[in-house]
């Protein structure tokens, strides 16, 4: 492992350092110390298409939905007497649910359990930008719905029941209510965001993949999956097999990825994707290649030592109990637990999280490790919050982040914004490394979370 291993003293030492540094946030100075924080490998749980209100919007304490007041207008924007009926997922009214839902955010556990399927609302590009816009009262975020395409299904939302690991978690650890998805829209941007601080570049895509005539806040007079500048902003596959779809980035990719700072630096990292170790069948064994960033890299892809930072999801639990946890792991879940709309539910990824976290907690490695959980996208569920603009493709709406790790702080909830460059900020501070872009240069690394001064705390138990 590496970096220095301090006793209870060194530990105590690094805090009063801390202390005495700022403790980042956009622009600001990080702390100096990371090679001595008594942390030696960070751990990233990747979920998918939630929002923080969605989630923990009615967890105590939490910026949620308890002072939000605003309602959703139609695209003339008058206000919707009644939402208008939540749509399944043939696109028909959904008959769980009544056809007059009062104007506001509601329950979905009334009418849902944490394990039923649900509708996908959409969350693409251009069409997320035009749901943060005004509603009837000139509240902003009030155009979910109508930019929408599930119908009044994306007000809803869940509470500790439907995700109580999750709620146990934030109880014990620390929540972060203020993280937002780095680029507006869907997965793949996100995800390569995830490892890069940037965007995709496809310059060469074809008329049909572009988008035309965008205009400020979102419009657009065709939407797209790549932007009229040439950067890719929904989904396409990877230009390296397995593909799920005939709608492919073609161009590999070329500019720098964390990848390229662990590996200069000799730090080791793995890229935890489900379904990987199965050839020509990891489609159909859960890997969803547009969840798969490093599947898109050249260096990656086209050399042996490249391909071998991604295995199997599998392998992380392999690598927890045989001593091979590598310093940076990314762990994805299966499609049918990673909490995806449509394919997955609530109650499935926050099982999976349980699953992941008991695993990490009764590991060798739990006394110097950080677990960072956190969703790719909010997947067009709504978030009363509107996001700050740091440039045109960002950031984009709350997700729920959680730190647990034996240094985290006990039941805080950190207000500062983050953001999935925040990750990288994290790794970054923590091995010394240079940043990728401005983005993740501005970043705040999610320090507030982390007490150094304590002796590290024991696991706890989860539901």
């Amino acid at each position: 492992m590496r970096g220095w291993r301090p006793g209870l003293v060194g530990v105590m030492l690094l805090g009063l350092t801390l202390a005495a540094c700022a403790v980042g946030g956009s622009g600001g100075a990080e702390p100096l110390a990371g090679a001595r924080a008594p942390i030696d490998h960070i751990v990233v749980l990747f979920l998918e298409n939630r929002t923080l209100d969605h989630l923990f919007g009615t967890y105590p304490g939490a910026e949620g939905l308890a002072g939000y007041n605003g309602r959703q207008a139609d695209k003339s924007g008058a206000a919707y007497a009644t939402l208008p009926p939540p749509l399944g997922r043939d696109g028909k009214p959904d008959s769980r649910f009544p056809a007059d839902l009062p104007n506001a955010p509601f329950a979905m556990q009334k009418y849902v359990a944490p394990f039923d399927l649900t509708n996908n609302p959409v969350h693409r590009f251009y069409h997320m930008q035009r749901q943060y816009g005004a509603g009837a009262d000139g509240v902003s975020m009030g155009k979910w719905v109508a930019e929408g395409t599930s119908g009044g299904t994306t007000m809803g939302y869940f509470d500790r029941l439907a995700s109580p690991t999750q709620w146990r978690l934030a109880d014990e650890f620390v929540l972060l209510d203020h993280w937002f998805q780095g680029i507006h829209g869907g997965s793949f941007a996100n995800h390569f965001y995830l490892i890069s601080a940037g965007v995709a570049r496809y310059t060469e895509a074809p008329a049909n993949e572009r988008a035309a005539g965008v205009g400020p806040a979102g419009r657009v007079e065709k939407d797209g999956d790549v932007d009229p500048g040439g950067w890719v902003v929904n989904n396409l596959d990877p230009p390296y097999p397995p593909q799920r779809v005939d709608r492919i980035l073609r161009t590999p990719q070329t500019a720098p990825t964390i990848a390229d700072r662990l590996d200069a630096a000799g730090i080791t990292w793995v890229w935890y994707a489900t379904g990987w170790g199965g050839g020509a069948d990891a489609v159909k064994q859960g890997l969803v290649p547009h969840h798969n960033p490093f599947q898109y890299v050249k260096r990656i892809m086209e050399t042996p030592e490249g391909r071998a930072h991604i295995r199997d999801a599998s392998d992380f639990s392999r690598a927890l109990r045989d001593g091979d946890l590598p310093s940076v792991a990314f762990v994805k879940p299966h499609a049918k637990d990673n909490a995806h709309a449509a394919s997955s539910t609530v109650g499935a990824g926050d099982r999976w999280i349980a699953e992941m976290v008991r695993e990490v907690m009764a590991s060798r490695y739990w006394s110097r490790v950080a677990v960072v959980i956190t969703y790719d996208e909010g997947g067009g569920w709504f978030d009363h919050v509107r996001p700050p603009v740091v440039d045109r493709f960002g950031l984009g709406t709350r997700v729920p982040t959680l730190i647990v790790s034996p240094y985290a702080k006990r039941g805080v909830i950190g207000h500062r914004e983050y953001d999935h460059a925040s990750v990288l900020k994290l790794i970054e501070w923590r091995f010394g490394l240079e940043p990728l872009t401005d983005r993740d240069r501005r970043a705040a690394a999610p320090l507030e979370a982390f007490d150094f001064t304590q002796p590290p705390r024991d696991p706890v138990a989860l539901p």
